[in-house]
């Protein structure tokens, strides 16, 4: 399987992948302008759909121990504010809660009424950069500094902000017929570089786009969309899918490939997904000798949500387990270059031959 449009792809990938692209940063405004650039250098038409939305963004965050300090980080959508308790996993009302950053138990805090939780991750000793949607502290720590406030009484200070988030997304089409969107986000959490989630998807699609666009005799309408905002709510899909779009049919999910562990989440947050898409991509990744998992991670959510909801058929590509996820080690030395080639030329077969199956 050779390719000058995926060779130019590897020699791209750096400038773009080492970026960090959470919104309203330097590294956002230089993604979208680099993105735009390649959509010109290719000649590809696009449109772009500004939009914005307000969000609790983290500024810094740690905990006091017996005067020691430890250094945390909040959640984006975590509450500011000061807070002390005993940090306890075992957590009753009046305690801060301690919780895997992977696996935290909403509705028990909820019940508890806890107002403050701190997190780490199990698998490694890196802050997890996450996101809550409960109106609650949220800090994340390394794993190594779980023995130094572990049980102990803690003070808690916590500092967010709220800022406008100026966001875009990026749309273009090819081919003509009933529509099947190829979706993949640009942004990522604060301090990652997010090269596998999602860097390298949202850097496939343009030459997705050049690799398709010879030759075309595909009975469907390729629509590409980049999103952005992702990362803080599922906002640019959000925004795209709030005039239900129209004679659009499927939504191919590209987020978090190019690492171990390729898979087909078949089963998320919001349910199933297609059973005959996912089961059509596995024969055409094995024809060219991809073999990919099948996966149900009902903790997962990513962009085709939205359009699930509005009735559009759903494929969701992957990476599982992903344990680097929303931490520092997603980075440009992260991605396996083997399987990133075996993943584009899959969904390139997959997309010549949809009309097929």
């Amino acid at each position: 399987m050779k390719s000058k449009t995926y060779k130019e792809l590897t020699e791209r990938a750096y400038e773009y992948l080492t970026l960090n692209r959470f919104p309203n940063t330097d590294g956002h405004r230089e993604a979208k302008r680099f993105l735009k650039k390649l959509l010109r250098e290719k000649s590809i038409p696009f449109r772009e759909e500004p939009f914005s939305v307000k969000k609790r963004v983290p500024v810094g965050a740690s905990l006091e121990v017996e005067g020691r300090k430890i250094q945390a980080f909040p959640f984006v959508g975590s509450i500011g504010g000061s807070f002390e308790g005993y940090l306890k996993e075992d957590f009753i009302e009046g305690d801060i809660a301690l919780q895997t950053a992977k696996g935290i138990d909403w509705n028990a805090l909820r019940t508890k009424n806890i107002k403050a939780v701190v997190c780490y991750l199990k698998e490694l000793d890196q802050v997890f950069y996450g996101i809550t949607e409960e109106k609650m502290a949220v800090v994340s720590i390394k794993k190594s500094d779980l023995p130094k406030v572990k049980d102990f009484y803690v003070k808690l200070k916590v500092e967010v902000r709220e800022e406008e988030l100026k966001l875009s997304n990026l749309v273009f089409e090819l081919g003509r017929g009933p529509v099947v969107y190829i979706v993949a986000h640009m942004d990522t959490k604060p301090k990652t570089q997010g090269a596998i989630d999602n860097g390298l998807a949202s850097l496939l699609l343009p030459y997705l786009y050049e690799e398709l666009r010879e030759n075309y005799n595909i009975p469907f309408k390729l629509r590409f969309l980049i999103t952005d905002g992702e990362e803080v709510g599922l906002e640019g899909s959000k925004f795209h899918t709030l005039k239900k779009p129209k004679h659009a049919y499927y939504c191919i999910n590209l987020d978090g490939i190019g690492w171990q562990n390729p898979a087909i989440l078949y089963k998320d947050k919001e349910g199933y997904n297609d059973y005959w898409l996912a089961e059509a991509f596995y024969r055409s990744a094995k024809e060219i000798g991809f073999e990919v998992e099948f996966r149900a991670v009902p903790s997962a959510k990513s962009d085709h949500i939205p359009f699930k909801k509005v009735g559009l058929k759903t494929l969701f590509l992957s990476s599982h387990p992903l344990p680097i996820r929303h931490t520092v080690c997603d980075n440009y030395d992260a991605v396996d270059w083997h399987i990133a080639r075996l993943w584009f030329f899959s969904i390139v077969n997959f997309l010549r031959n949809l009309g097929r199956f």
